[in-house]
This record gives C-alpha cells, structure tokens and sequence, in this order.
C-alpha cells in the first residue's frame, strides 16, 4: 500500500479542564466576603472623617472671614456681655449678617420666643429646631471619650448655616465660644472632634468685665484655654473624662479643632 492511500487515524486527544469546584467557589467567596467585612467599614470611616475635616475647614474659613469684616468695620463688637461671657446680642447680630442663614434660635435678647432651650415644650418647634440638638437645658453633644457636654457653650444662640452645619454661640467661665456641628445634629455622631469643634474667643479669666480684643483661634490653639491647661491633644485619652464636662476645653477632642484644621 502506497503512502498516499495509507488510511489515516486522526489521534484521540484528551485535554484535561480545570475548574473550580462548588465548594472551592462557595470557600473563596467566604474569603472575600470576611475580608470586606474587615475592611469596608473602616474605608467607609476614613471617608467620613476625611469629609468631616473638610467641611470643619470650611466652616472655619467662612466664620473667620465674617469675624475679620466685623473687627474692621466695628471694632467695638469685639467685646463680651459685661453680665456672663456669652457673645453681646449685638456682636452675634453682626457676625450673622455676614453669613448664610437659614434658621436662628437661642435664648439671647430678641431671640427668646423661638429658644432652642425651650424647643422641647412646644411640639411644632420640636421638629422646627431638631437641627440644633438643643433640649431644655441640656447637651445633646458628646466628647470623644463618650462625656455629656454642657449646654452653656450650645444654648446661647443656634444658627443653621446654608452649607447645612449648625454653629453655637455660647460662653460660660472657661471663656466666649463658637461650637461648630459641620453637618448639624440630625446628621449625627454628634460628637467633639469628630464632626463637633470649637473656636475659642476669649480665656474667661476675666469674671463679669468687658473683655476686649476677642480673638479667633480653634480650640488647642497656642493660647486658647485648651493649649494653656495641656488638653491639646486629639485623642479620647486627652482631657476630663467624668460623665459629663462641664467646660468643652477640658473635653477629650477639643484639642482635635487645631489639629485637622492644620492637618494636609
């Protein structure tokens, strides 16, 4: 037989597939799944912290320029009500027509008859003023280390701001504050250093005297009451951390104001 009519057997040829089995899928799956598990809340965290720091730079931009056109307009405003260290009337007033407002409550002159101090008695306002966190003579706001914080540096006055933060004129012996909720109270946690911090206008050395020349410094800054008593620093371990504190620059996370102010 010649080659050309040679009877050709094509070869049998076996190509062995791999594949994953049910079980090694369902295994893999499970890896994965634990491993988000593991790792999305905390991406999911250091977004929000992040956004929380860019908003509080925010916040702090816009407050500090509305100061700076009342210190060169009427430098006179700069000073504190002779009767407590709450913000005069007048100052706070000034300080507002250079602001963005979408709602305004507090306890201060005019201002009485839609108190946030008072929101909790009156139904229709419960709802009106939920944004500012503020019932009957207490705090809704928390420091770092889980502390109640009181209510003297909230309830003076409450402003809601249109880029949605709630900021809080308020005052009591550790000096003229400016509390500042970047997203206000409704959207939470509500807590110092995280989304709550603190502009310091005055040490509250001075007892029932005008104190002139406030100034505008975050919390923890060099000379503000937080720097000058060691409760600087950001962390939960850094200030009083008793049921509740009674003056915000002793709270843990007061200090937290400077450093993500400054932080790149």
């Amino acid at each position: 037989m010649s080659f050309a009519h040679r009877k050709h057997t094509p070869y049998s040829t076996h190509v062995k597939r791999v594949a994953f089995t049910l079980a090694e899928v369902l295994i893999t799956l499970g890896i994965i799944g634990i491993v988000a598990a593991m790792t999305i809340p905390t991406l999911v965290s250091k977004i929000q912290e992040a956004h929380f720091h860019a908003k509080w730079k925010e916040c702090y931009a816009i407050l500090n320029n509305a100061f700076k056109m009342v210190a060169a307009e009427n430098p006179r405003m700069l000073v504190t009500n002779p009767e407590n260290y709450n913000p005069s009337k007048e100052f706070i007033e000034v300080i507002l027509s250079h602001l963005q407002v979408v709602d305004v409550c507090g306890a201060n002159g005019n201002y009485v008859e839609n108190s946030c101090d008072n929101y909790s008695y009156h139904k229709d306002s419960q709802i009106k003023y939920k944004w500012s966190g503020i019932a009957g003579v207490s705090s809704q706001y928390t420091s770092l280390s889980g502390s109640v914080l009181s209510a003297y540096d909230f309830d003076n006055m409450a402003v809601l701001l249109k880029n949605g933060a709630s900021i809080y004129f308020g005052g009591s012996h550790s000096g003229t504050t400016i509390v500042v909720d970047v997203n206000n109270f409704n959207g939470g946690p509500n807590v110092l250093g995280k989304d709550v911090y603190v502009i310091s206008m005055s040490d509250g050395i001075i007892l029932n005297q005008y104190i002139e020349n406030l100034y505008f410094k975050p919390s923890g800054d060099e000379g503000t009451r937080t720097e000058k008593e060691g409760y600087a620093g950001c962390d939960e371990s850094i200030g009083l951390t008793s049921e509740t504190v009674h003056y915000i620059f002793q709270a843990s996370g007061a200090g937290c104001s400077y450093k993500y102010l400054h932080e790149k």
